[in-house]
């Protein structure tokens, strides 16, 4: 019996083999007939074209689409490629065919053409050849790039020869132009693409032409463009110092402001600080300090009574940005002055600190002033020096200070017990976006185990997230970082200095510094002058803000639960 049933089944499975090889026949034949009325259809197709002038680019069709895939036509017309690539055009899946051209009608996607790819297929990379009058669907090889695409590890560019990014133009050696070409200036930026996000202040003679194009764009108020220009030319650095100084252009604008006839004032005027807001901007990016100011105004604008007249308005306005400097600024620097000089600082502390924070001098102050003593290590960076102004302040008061620069700061933080830092911001994730050089002085703190406290008012806390210091920065001119080009005249800041002069020092350091001129003539040269730097929350032990002392990592916590009263809402 198993002999019987065994002997069977291979007949059945026999017979199974047989039905199998004749619908493999059947299917190629059917494959056979449809190709050769689609051969039929194509050479129509091709003639149509042909009649109608071999339009190449029409509805449906792309130029570049035979190429998406790998693959071009096989067939004698190469339109069969065409067919196939039309449904991932420009165009999109289904699009329009063009008259008289019926290889690119789109079909069902059960119905494969003989060039498309069959399962378990590899694309061909051979290149059909077009029929006449339709060009614009003949295949190319991979390595053989069109006019409008990019060989690997070039750099897309216009089509005047300009690079998209830096805006010069592209010849033999690079970026610095053609070999016939006049040799661009380099990029203030060094041309590193790392930089790509970094804001650029302008420079004298672009804040002039700023000036003068805004003039007659708009009426730009004369607070404005005073403040502009010194806010362009580093006049005014420090986030308090910048934001009380927006807020007083801007309060200059409310008070000269006149409805138009016809017009709502708390509408009208949000879109006429528009113009001067823009130019501030422009003159120099706003920090998240102004930027907070700016955004407390627009709201207290927008929230003014419809039923007071033009006067009350202005004057209920002009109020809140004096409540605002008052309670947010001022008088939150003297809370966090006096929270600190009362707990943290002692008797024979050596305090460390980065440049100049107006609430650091603030709370250095206000301490000596309660009669505790201590001693203060500045140290300070170039090419702003802001640490000298407040070396000149806290030695006016007889703080006994201590100067330096930021190479010997491995040295100075090891003679700290406490090290007091500012910031221009606080970010969400407890980052602290700073003047550049305070990530140095927190790292090297934290490994020489000094606690670090930072002072920052609340208005500096931001919603933003940042990981690092290439995402969003701000670049000074590059030339102040390198060698002047005369020095005749005494420093007015150090005391009792002699004239210097370049002929006198060719011997010394500032001999072998690359002066501005050999900079704008070398295109191998790159000058980087960044202004902020971002220190990790993991070095900072605690924020001094007017709500008292917490950990960076409660920015979050803060905003959610004082919004109301920090911006307004």
């Amino acid at each position: 019996m198993s002999g019987q049933g065994e002997g069977s089944g291979k007949g059945k499975k026999k017979n199974d083999e047989k039905s199998r090889e004749e619908v493999l026949a059947e299917r190629e034949a059917a494959k056979e007939a449809k190709k050769a009325a689609k051969l039929a259809k194509q050479a129509k197709a091709a003639s149509g074209n042909k009649k109608a002038g071999g339009n190449e680019n029409t509805p449906g069709q792309s130029s570049s689409g035979s190429n998406r895939q790998g693959g071009g036509g096989s067939g004698p017309s190469g339109n069969e490629g065409a067919a196939h690539n039309s449904s991932s055009s420009g165009s999109g899946r289904g699009g329009p065919a063009a008259p008289g051209n019926t290889a690119n009608t789109p079909r069902p996607r059960s119905q494969a053409g003989p060039s498309q790819l069959q399962p378990g297929s590899r694309p061909s990379t051979a290149s059909g050849q077009a029929a006449p009058g339709n060009t614009a669907n003949t295949a190319r090889p991979r390595s053989q790039a069109g006019p409008n695409q990019l060989q690997p590890g070039s750099r897309p560019s216009t089509a005047s020869g300009q690079d998209r990014i830096t805006g010069q133009s592209i010849g033999e050696k690079g970026f610095g132009g053609g070999s016939n070409a006049t040799p661009a200036k380099p990029s203030i930026l060094g041309g590193i693409a790392l930089f790509g996000n970094v804001a650029v202040a302008k420079t004298a003679p672009e804040m002039r032409q700023h000036i003068v194009s805004a003039s007659y764009r708009a009426q730009i108020h004369p607070s404005v463009l005073k403040t502009s220009q010194h806010l362009a030319s580093f006049s005014i650095v420090g986030a308090d110092a910048r934001a009380i100084a927006v807020l007083k252009a801007l309060r200059d604008f409310i008070v000269d402001y006149r409805t138009p006839p016809g017009a709502v004032l708390n509408r009208d005027l949000v879109t006429k600080l528009g113009p001067q807001i823009g130019f501030l901007v422009n003159a120099r990016p706003l920090g998240a300090s102004a930027g907070h100011a700016i955004r407390y105004l627009k709201y207290e604008i927008s929230v003014t009574p419809v039923d007071l007249d033009e006067i009350q308005s202005k004057n209920h306005i002009v109020s809140r940005i004096d409540h605002f400097v008052r309670d947010r600024i001022t008088y939150a620097t003297r809370v966090i002055a006096t929270t600190l000089a009362s707990g943290k600082l002692k008797n024979g502390a050596v305090v460390l600190t980065f440049g100049k924070s107006s609430v650091v001098q603030q709370t250095l102050i206000e301490a000596w002033q309660r009669g505790t003593r201590f001693s203060v290590i500045i140290v300070d960076a170039r090419p702003l020096c802001e640490g000298r102004k407040l070396l000149a302040s806290l030695t006016e008061v007889g703080i006994p200070c201590t100067y330096g620069l930021l190479t010997s700061l491995s040295t100075l933080v090891s003679r700290a017990s406490i090290v007091l830092l500012g910031t221009a911001s606080l970010l969400a994730n407890g980052a602290l976006y700073a003047r550049a050089g305070t990530a140095p002085c927190a790292m090297m703190a934290k490994a020489k185990g000094v606690p670090v406290i930072v002072c920052c008012e609340t208005y500096k806390f931001s919603e933003r997230v940042q990981l690092d210091g290439f995402v969003v920065n701000e670049a000074g001119d590059p030339s102040a970082i390198l060698r002047p080009r005369q020095i005749t005249k005494p420093s007015s800041t150090i005391p009792n200095a002699d004239a210097l002069s370049l002929e006198d020092d060719q011997q010394g350091p500032l001999a072998e510094m690359i002066t501005k001129e050999e900079w704008e003539k070398s295109d191998a040269l790159g000058a980087v002058n960044l202004l902020y730097d971002l220190t990790p929350p993991r070095y900072v032990t605690a924020v001094a803000s007017e709500v008292g002392l917490s950990g960076p990592e409660s920015v979050g916590v803060i905003l959610r639960d004082y919004k109301s009263v920090l911006y307004g809402q």
